[in-house]
């Protein structure tokens, strides 16, 4: 390895791995090499600012949803694809411990959140276990085109309260109390913008104020960023475990720019 690549790589692992905010119970981090190798096959060079090149070339642009990706070349794609099953962005993140105070649902469209809803109660059958339920959300308007529950709610924080009472769960994980986080839309200017998860985030401690252990739960490929934005929202006094399922299938249209998307997402979080 040159000189060149290994400062790189020093610089890049300093940047990511010695910000400390609040405490993770486990920790979660990209790898420097991986991230080296990610870079050299789209040509951002050894002495590029990372985090402005990722944010330019991977990053969707202002206004585009996750699901309005176009996706990458094929050759592109299975590299990225590849890369990403390697360094375990696939696969399930789990809990490393049983007991915590407070599970907390991130915010998504309706599928998501359900998909979110179904492995807590997985994890809750496996013995995981906590007092009380948070779902984290926004008024976003539902979007036909990648949401349900269209024809009987019109927001993201309403169609949170539906998956929850509809939901088939066990009886003494449906007797917790649930909390529901609706935080309002954004008024940038003349346009209206969508809370994002460190919005939802710093609404519920400004509504909690107690440290607790809080277990959030997310779904691959978006644990890793949001991890880094909940480490950097919670007060140091939050002690916190991220968790989500896995991949199930990669022949998702635009897989490959998603992946890229919370990559540059993660990044950006750790060296802010």
């Amino acid at each position: 390895m040159s000189f060149s690549i290994k400062k790189w790589c020093l610089l890049l692992a300093v940047s990511l791995f010695n910000l400390s905010f609040a405490q993770p119970i486990q920790q979660r981090r990209l790898e420097p090499a991986a991230l080296s190798e990610l870079a050299a096959a789209f040509n951002i060079a050894q002495d590029a600012d990372l985090v402005a090149e990722t944010q330019k070339y991977w990053l969707r642009k202002a206004g585009k949803e996750r699901w309005e990706l176009e996706e990458l070349s094929t050759e592109k794609r299975e590299f990225v694809l590849n890369w990403a099953e390697k360094q375990g962005l696939l696969l399930p993140w789990l809990p490393v411990d049983q007991a915590y105070d407070k599970a907390l649902i991130l915010g998504a469209t309706t599928g998501c959140m359900k998909m979110r809803l179904d492995y807590l109660k997985k994890l809750w059958t496996q013995g995981t276990r906590f007092t009380e339920i948070v779902f984290l959300t926004g008024d976003r308007p539902l979007d036909p085109r990648i949401d349900g529950l269209t024809d009987r709610c019109k927001t993201e924080s309403a169609a949170a309260k539906i998956l929850w009472d509809e939901s088939d769960l066990p009886e003494e994980m449906r007797k917790l109390p649930a909390v529901f986080i609706a935080v309002p839309m954004k008024v940038e200017g003349e346009l209206l913008k969508r809370p994002n998860t460190e919005d939802t985030i710093i609404a519920w401690v400004e509504q909690e104020k107690k440290p607790c252990r809080s277990l959030f739960v997310s779904d691959q490929p978006f644990c890793g960023y949001q991890f880094a934005v909940i480490k950097k929202a919670l007060p140091d006094s939050f002690l916190f475990d991220v968790v989500g399922d896995g991949v199930k299938s990669i022949n998702h249209p635009a897989a490959a720019a998603v992946i890229l998307d919370s990559v540059a997402r993660w990044i950006y979080q750790e060296n802010r």
